[in-house]
């Protein structure tokens, strides 16, 4: 009778042992759990703020305010630390990086349950204001209001995450799928601008050698007419192996989706983020007559039509034929770009303009 006593008290504290042992380990994972919360959140407050501050580059204290505005609005403000570094990646003797850190106590039960003293979160991160240079101009274009532009405070009426289909081959355009003859009326011209910075040519934009538009006005451009469909798959086909990307990673459904790829790969935003021309209208059906092209914007290729007929996809699955080519989201947090304030004229540099992106 003892015997069995002794036995079931020592089962019974080996129960409670295992029982500590589970609760411990169950508090650890929970402790865990709410750590890689915190860390994920600091992460995304953090580079929120740099993309934010990165828009008032080179103004260093311009774009610690902007950064420290944002995580203040988005309740981060205390766990932004000041100052931020700043970087001139170019050698221009300005700043074109910023890098912030966010610091915070884990918002986890781990007082309660494991006391495995005071655990500090950090993350960090920097966006950069860059020379767009890879991603140049395609010949292509999506319409605007010419009323909301950027000397009015907007910026051509485009809508942050609305879908657009700028190459197309709706009747409103002359045969042509929408494109711009921007370097030149060739096939392999048109070819060679989605394929590479802005094609092998020399001359200027628009055939024009030196194009200069002063502020407030637009730059004219003729249409790209014929039948460009199989042109436009093989070369955005070639594009995303000239960039190193893979069609399965980079196409995407949301904007959600397209801006993180621009923000998380290198090669899909290299490959499918572009600088898209903002136009008033096409010419009358049937009409060659020239564009006015506002600006640019940047836009994230999501898809395109890569079977034959082209351009007869139906993009908002209503069941009709949207008549689409390509189709892509605008990345609002990028700036758009007035006609007037991009070099136009042939160099290493064509048009220069600016993205604002993460890099680390």
């Amino acid at each position: 009778m003892n015997r069995i006593r002794d036995e079931k008290g020592q089962a019974m504290v080996l129960a409670a042992g295992l029982l500590l042992l589970f609760v411990g380990i169950a508090a650890v994972v929970l402790n865990l759990g709410w750590w890689l919360h915190d860390k994920r959140d600091a992460q995304n407050d953090v580079d929120a703020s740099v993309l934010a501050g990165a828009q008032d580059l080179p103004d260093q204290v311009a774009a610690e305010s902007a950064a420290e505005t944002w995580a203040a609005d988005n309740d981060a403000g205390d766990a932004l630390l000041t100052p931020c570094e700043f970087v001139d990646m170019t050698g221009d003797g300005e700043a074109d990086l910023i890098r912030c850190t966010v610091e915070r106590q884990p918002g986890s039960l781990q007082k309660g349950l494991v006391d495995v003293g005071t655990i500090t979160i950090r993350a960090k991160a920097a966006a950069a204001k860059m020379r767009a240079v890879a991603a140049c101009v395609t010949p292509w274009a999506v319409i605007g209001n010419p009323n909301d532009g950027p000397l009015q405070g907007g910026h051509w009426g485009l809508t942050p995450q609305q879908l657009y289909i700028f190459h197309t081959s709706d009747f409103m355009t002359p045969g042509n799928f929408g494109a711009l003859a921007l370097y030149g009326n060739g096939a392999i011209d048109y070819k060679q601008a989605i394929e590479t910075p802005c094609g092998t040519g020399t001359q200027g934009a628009c055939n024009l050698p030196d194009p200069e538009v002063p502020v407030g006005e637009t730059l004219q451009c003729g249409a790209k007419t014929g039948n460009m469909g199989q042109n436009t798959d093989d070369a955005l086909t070639q594009r995303d192996t000239n960039y190193g990307a893979d069609a399965a990673t980079c196409d995407v459904d949301t904007y959600d989706e397209a801006l993180w790829m621009i923000q998380s790969s290198a090669a899909c935003a290299a490959a499918r983020a572009v600088l898209i021309p903002i136009i008033i209208s096409w010419p009358p059906q049937g009409a060659s007559g020239p564009v006015e092209i506002l600006g640019i914007a940047t836009f994230y290729i999501i898809n395109w039509d890569r079977q034959p007929p082209y351009g007869n996809v139906d993009v908002d699955g209503d069941g009709v034929d949207d008549d689409a080519m390509v189709w892509g989201y605008f990345m609002e947090n990028v700036p758009v770009i007035p006609a007037w304030n991009i070099v136009w004229g042939y160099s290493d540099d064509p048009f220069a303009p600016i993205m604002i992106s993460l890099v680390e």
